[in-house]
């Protein structure tokens, strides 16, 4: 009798545990704290001791770029933790395949071999990260935006892709892996089907969003609320998710650089509460990015993130 009953307890603790869902959530990097973390793409690590004597502080993440099919950047997220900073990877799907456009292929398994190995990989690194996947999808200059994918079918194209990179790092228990949705600050095209919420695959399916958006400095000279007060309104409305700026930045020609750093980070404190990350795109490309491309642009720069409401740390 005594065996019996002890089988039946046994066989009732196995069954309920099998129901149980883990909490996927539980490593994943929180936006409850105070201010905003600062962040910057450096373009390459040997150049992240320099960007932070001149900005004078120390960078809480660091974002730089993956392509598929590359494995995932082990080495790399190792300098960005021995620095204390967490890895912000931009994960790009540059692939097409003869089953379809990119988003189809994904969503077909095309690239699951790839896809699991990567997350197994980013699981097994063990420590926080973030992976922003296919960003600026309401633009058309990527193969995994909505123009390159049947226009008006590709948001639902490219909700399910996000899904599915969801349910493999669901399925892996990858949960250092905190999954980042987004846009760019304008849609292009500018048509009804192309918008930020159309993209949205919803909040079960994403930990943080974010938003992309530069002062390119020439036609009209923007300033930070020009370039991002409409977006800021739009997507956090769609979501509470905390928000990151995953890319900006200010040309250094058609207007006051130094100026415009000074009132963009004022600006960030008094009427976006909701930007809990940004990351500075410190590189010489299309425009002169940087935050040294003048000694009064650096200064500036160097003057606004010191105050305390810009902080080094996300997690303690």
């Amino acid at each position: 009798m005594k065996t019996l009953v002890l089988f039946l307890l046994l066989f009732f603790l196995c069954a309920c545990g099998a129901t149980q869902v883990p909490n996927s959530s539980s490593n994943t990097i929180s936006g409850d704290f105070d201010g905003a973390a600062i962040g910057a793409y450096v373009n390459g690590m040997e150049n992240i001791g320099a960007f932070q004597t001149m900005a004078g502080k120390n960078l809480a993440v660091v974002l730089w770029y993956v392509h598929w099919t590359d494995p995932f950047p082990t080495s790399d997220a190792n300098l960005v933790d021995a620095n204390d900073s967490i890895p912000l990877i931009t994960w790009e799907p540059w692939v097409t395949n003869e089953a379809g456009g990119t988003l189809e292929a994904i969503v077909a398994g095309s690239y699951d071999s790839y896809v699991r190995e990567f997350l197994q990989a980013a699981k097994d690194w063990g420590k926080p990260l973030f992976l922003r996947f296919a960003h600026e999808m309401n633009g058309n200059w990527y193969p995994w935006d909505g123009h390159h994918n049947e226009e008006a079918a590709g948001p639902e194209k490219y909700k399910a892709a996000f899904i599915y990179l969801y349910n493999v790092r669901e399925e892996l228990g990858a949960d250092n892996v905190s999954l980042v949705w987004c846009v760019n600050n304008t849609n292009v095209p500018d048509e009804s089907w192309n918008t930020p919420s159309a993209y949205y695959p919803g909040d079960q399916y994403v930990d943080w969003i974010g938003i992309d958006g530069y002062n390119w400095g020439y036609g009209a000279w923007q300033d930070f609320d020009q370039v991002f007060e409409s977006v800021y309104q739009t997507i956090t409305a769609l979501s509470n998710k905390p928000l990151m700026i995953g890319e900006f930045a200010s040309a250094k020609s058609g207007g006051d650089k130094a100026a415009w750093i000074t009132d963009t980070f004022s600006k960030m404190q008094t009427d976006y509460p909701r930007i809990k990350l940004f990351c500075w795109f410190d590189i010489n490309k299309e425009r002169d990015w940087r935050i040294n491309s003048s000694a009064d642009a650096q200064a500036s720069f160097a003057q606004a993130i010191s105050d305390s409401y810009f902080v080094e740390k996300m997690i303690e």
